[in-house]
């Protein structure tokens, strides 16, 4: 027996208690049964094998109607239409247009008649929202194991307006949610980085569009299968699978990490532009108000302090207490000054608060106390004391 191939494995969708294995087994091309058989840590798990296009299949086409994509519209139009007539007749579909703001042209239906009328009914014109867009194509068909979702883009735009192909292709893992993108932009990585981290691809349709370029995207996701089995209770987890079919063994290794979440939410239908616009001048109102803010508390921290506000009328006087010493007497000055000694000079008059009076009445006093306490004295005499005989 010939040593299996590689199993090309091209991505892990979890979603809670089931995983999926996205697989490409376009190598084989013999028709006939296939077989599968997972193991994990040596122990066989239960696992199916389903083609993803088959029985179960949910699809959103999602078509770029923007003015700016006019031109390949029609060839879009008529691509999608195609895709949907050729899938299994029980296949659940949407149609969404890539427009601000993204809407549904039909809501999701079996069938190929009504999303082929609504698809036959658009018009191009305003501006595309592509990331709104994939994120309501992501919300269809809520109930859908993973790997039993696709999203078909077609767009002439370079990428999803701004969101990484990171970011983009985690969305969608979390979703359980496969990615084909059918753009004109054939030189830039971008979609194909978001479409193959998804177990989807990127098919190029040349500019102008090649109509028989779009006929490879059928042909193509015919080669995915899908390797279902339960998830593994402790994540991270590795896995080996191997896959019989009539003319090929393949085998393979991978590993169930934990569920990828969205770290960004994306942002609402129908808010591309609008958004950014409204964003914008909240921003600039919040600008506005911390200035006048800032300058409130300048004008606040330089104004002088407060004066205490004086009642209209006459200030009061303020009482003075009396002084706890009481003044020392002062004897009244004579009515006529005292004649004075040969020689002496006159006082200059002064007031009689002055202190020039106060002194003139202390010396117009002393000759008079001397007197008084000669007289006080035995044998005393007029007679001053320098003169005794």
């Amino acid at each position: 027996m010939a040593a299996p191939v590689p199993l090309p494995v091209t991505a892990v969708l979890t979603s809670g208690a089931q995983t999926s294995l996205v697989v490409d087994l376009s190598a084989s091309t013999r028709p006939g049964r296939r077989t599968v058989s997972v193991t994990r840590a040596g122990a066989p798990q239960p696992a199916t094998l389903v083609p993803v296009v088959s029985d179960g299949l949910a699809v959103a086409l999602v078509v770029d109607t923007s003015a700016a994509g006019a031109a390949s519209l029609p060839a879009w139009l008529s691509a999608g239409a195609r895709f949907i007539l050729e899938a299994p007749a029980s296949t659940q579909a949407v149609a969404i247009a890539d427009r601000a703001p993204a809407t549904t042209l039909t809501g999701p239906q079996r069938g190929p008649t009504g999303i082929v009328r609504a698809l036959t009914s658009v018009r191009a014109g305003g501006e595309r929202d592509t990331a709104a867009a994939l994120t309501l194509a992501t919300r269809q068909f809520p109930a859908t194991p993973p790997g039993r979702r696709v999203v078909v883009l077609y767009t002439t735009a370079a990428d999803a307006g701004g969101e990484s192909a990171a970011a983009l292709s985690n969305r969608f893992r979390a979703t359980g949610t496969i990615l084909v993108v059918v753009a004109t932009a054939d030189a830039n990585p971008y979609w194909a980085d978001a479409a193959t981290a998804t177990g989807g691809f990127f098919a190029p349709a040349g500019n102008p569009v090649v109509i028989p370029a779009l006929d490879q995207v059928e042909t193509t996701l015919r080669g995915r299968y899908l390797v279902q089995f339960p998830t593994p209770p402790n994540l991270p987890a590795p896995v080996s699978v191997r896959i019989d079919t009539g003319d090929l063994s393949l085998a393979g290794d991978a590993i169930v990490a934990a569920p990828v979440s969205a770290a960004a939410p994306a942002r609402p239908a129908g808010s591309g532009p609008r958004m950014w616009i409204a964003v914008l001048l909240g921003l600039a109102v919040l600008g506005l108000v911390a200035a006048a803010a800032v300058t409130v508390l300048v004008r606040r921290r330089r104004a002088p302090a407060a004066s205490v506000p004086v009642p209209p009328g006459p200030i009061p006087p303020v009482p003075i207490p009396p002084s706890p010493i009481p003044p020392s007497p002062i004897p009244p000055s004579p009515a006529a000054p005292s004649p004075t000694s040969p020689g002496q000079v006159p006082p200059s008059p002064a007031s009689p608060g002055s202190l020039d009076a106060v002194v003139a009445r202390g010396r117009a006093a002393v000759p008079g106390t001397v007197a008084r306490g000669r007289a006080a004295v035995p044998g005393g005499t007029d007679q001053p004391p320098g003169d005794a005989p």
